[in-house]
């Protein structure tokens, strides 16, 4: 599609209800290729990315390891997509933090690397869901991710089938304060 920025991030929603759609191997591919150039603490790029594609694996994750109200809210999502960063290595100057923030340094690496995920995959035309509640243990077990990485959230991705609403956003003065 390759919108302008300023639209992209206009036309970029959460959406709660989805359409049935498939992605391929090959977009998801080229979605996460784009959400790659998001900056990442000294290049480590520790950010990984889980896509259950497939109806049986998608369906045991909305079964085993969603509650509810994610279920119905990516219901007929094409993807469901885990996304993790690999602790100890963002945010560190060997094995010491950098900083107070020390692992939290992942934390961040991996929303902005969403981020990107989330706008790359509306450009390609695909609506997203960012659903942070959900049982880690079990995700992590139907999608067979090392027990080191850090799961972050789940994104569903998806075709919308609701009608697009701009929820209201607060004033930029009562969030910049400029000095």
């Amino acid at each position: 599609m390759d919108m302008k920025f300023s639209e992209l991030i206009e036309a970029r929603r959460s959406v709660r209800k989805y359409a049935k759609a498939e992605i391929s191997k090959d977009e998801m591919a080229k979605i996460v290729e784009e959400a790659l150039n998001a900056p990442t603490w000294k290049n480590t790029e520790t950010t990984r990315y889980y896509a259950a594609i497939a109806d049986d694996v998608k369906a045991k994750l909305w079964n085993d390891a969603l509650p509810g109200f994610n279920t119905a809210s990516s219901e007929n999502a094409a993807a469901l997509v885990a996304v993790t960063f690999v602790p100890g290595e963002s945010g560190y100057m060997g094995d010491t933090p950098a900083n107070e923030l020390g692992e939290m340094w992942g934390a961040y690496d991996c929303g902005l690397a969403s981020s990107y995920f989330v706008l790359a995959a509306k450009n390609h035309g695909w609506d997203t869901l960012i659903m942070g509640i959900r049982d880690t243990a079990k995700v992590k077990a139907i999608l067979n991710i090392p027990e080191k990485e850090i799961l972050t959230s789940v994104i569903a991705v998806g075709k919308s089938a609701q009608t697009y609403f701009k929820n209201p956003r607060k004033p930029v003065t009562e969030v910049l304060k400029v000095v």
